[in-house]
């Protein structure tokens, strides 16, 4: 039966999806995430156009006062449009966003939200084509590294900093490397040869190609 790791804990349904297909399931968190302090300043204070790359940053800006939401994610857009956010544009990638950015949304000033070992191409991106970019960070990503005595064949990924974890406790595996996305993907080749990326950036999305290339 061939084996998955994935370096976040699942739902039950994600779980299944993978049983179902008769594959075996080892799952642990490689990273946490911190919410830092928010001075008031920024709490109170009310956005415009504001850049969200992930779910975790819903959660800490959830009660800020913001006009207009540029995302990566479709779970990210249905987060915020849940809370009653304005959702412009929904990227597969921060590459994908800063691109859509610099095209149509240039003249627009904007304030990222998110965690302070955020992937540089996005902001570097939108200040290279000096598009105004204020950013703020909300909260850390910590790593948790953990070694297995084992290999698997095929190891999911879903964010730069839960590759590095992982590869911090494995670096000679020989397992697939399956990620959420293309900014994902590009932190795992700098360790393996073996990345495939999702159709989509979703958790699902991440299984279903787990799946297609195990079976």
């Amino acid at each position: 039966m061939p084996s998955v790791l994935s370096t976040k804990l699942l739902s039950p349904s994600q779980k299944n999806l993978l049983l179902n297909a008769y594959l075996s399931l080892t799952e642990y968190n490689a990273i946490q995430t911190k919410a830092l302090k928010i001075p008031a300043s920024i709490s109170e204070e009310k956005y415009q156009n504001v850049i969200v790359t992930s779910q975790t940053t819903v959660e800490i800006i959830k009660d800020f006062k913001i006009e207009t939401c540029f995302c990566v994610g479709e779970k990210t857009a249905l987060k915020l449009k849940s809370l009653g956010f304005k959702v412009e544009v929904i990227a597969e990638s921060g590459i994908e966003l800063g691109k859509k950015i610099i095209q149509d949304y240039s003249e627009l000033s904007f304030t990222f939200f998110g965690s302070k070992k955020r992937r540089p191409e996005l902001s570097s991106a939108l200040k290279k084509a000096n598009v105004s970019l204020a950013e703020v960070f909300v909260y850390d990503t910590i790593k948790i590294p953990k070694t297995f005595q084992r290999d698997f064949d095929a190891v999911l990924c879903f964010s730069p900093s839960g590759v590095d974890s992982f590869f911090e406790g494995n670096r000679d595996t020989r397992a697939k490397i399956i990620c959420i996305g293309s900014t994902t993907a590009q932190q795992a080749k700098l360790y393996s040869e073996s990345v495939f990326v999702s159709t989509k950036t979703s958790v699902e999305s991440v299984i279903v190609k787990t799946v297609k290339l195990l079976k």
